[in-house]
């Protein structure tokens, strides 16, 4: 039995706990998972389609945008920190 993989792979990320934002060239969302109305307070519908900027804390976003790029040029980043802005005004940190 043969098994869609592109079907599968966006419903196994809508299983996981971690909230999984995709974003394109121009820093707009293309895609997240369900996970992310819990941790932001948003409905996918609202997040797609708006930049990814938008959500994260002014502070933060300097820094963010560097590893961005990093990310984006291949090379790995793991444990970075920063601040997202919910729906309701509150903070939220993620690693």
């Amino acid at each position: 039995m043969a098994i869609d993989l592109q079907a599968l792979y966006p419903k196994l990320i809508h299983l996981m706990l971690d909230t999984v934002f995709v974003v394109d060239e121009e820093n707009q969302i293309v895609f997240v998972s369900d996970a992310c109305e819990s941790l932001l307070g948003y409905l996918s519908c609202e997040l797609i389609g708006t930049s990814i900027t938008r959500y994260m804390h002014p502070d933060d976003l300097a820094a963010t945008r560097d590893s961005i790029r990093r990310v984006m040029n291949g090379q790995p980043h793991i444990d970075f920190r920063n601040r997202y802005l919910r729906k309701d005004g509150g903070i939220v940190h993620i690693l």
